[in-house]
């Protein structure tokens, strides 16, 4: 994984589990946010992404940090990469 891919994926780390409020994103009670909305607010952070990079992230996570629903649209913090399930 390159350092901006390590950026990126401390970044999704830290929206997705910790602080979705930092850049405005809303989480569904499933913890679930749409990927179009995590695109468009990460500019906000400096940070850009597109799909393809998100896609990119998840499929090389190394501890699968992350999974997209089986459409693509929503991402969410996986839980199983951190022991809970």
């Amino acid at each position: 994984m390159s350092k901006n891919d390590q950026k990126i994926s401390k970044f999704l780390s830290y929206v997705l589990r910790h602080r979705p409020d930092e850049i405005g994103l809303v989480l569904d009670p499933n913890g679930w946010a749409l990927v179009s909305d995590l695109i468009e607010r990460s500019r906000s952070a400096s940070i850009t992404l597109t799909e393809d990079v998100i896609c990119e992230i998840v499929r090389s996570s190394d501890k699968q940090r992350f999974i997209l629903s089986d459409d693509g649209t929503k991402i969410r913090a996986n839980s199983r990469a951190f022991g809970r399930d």
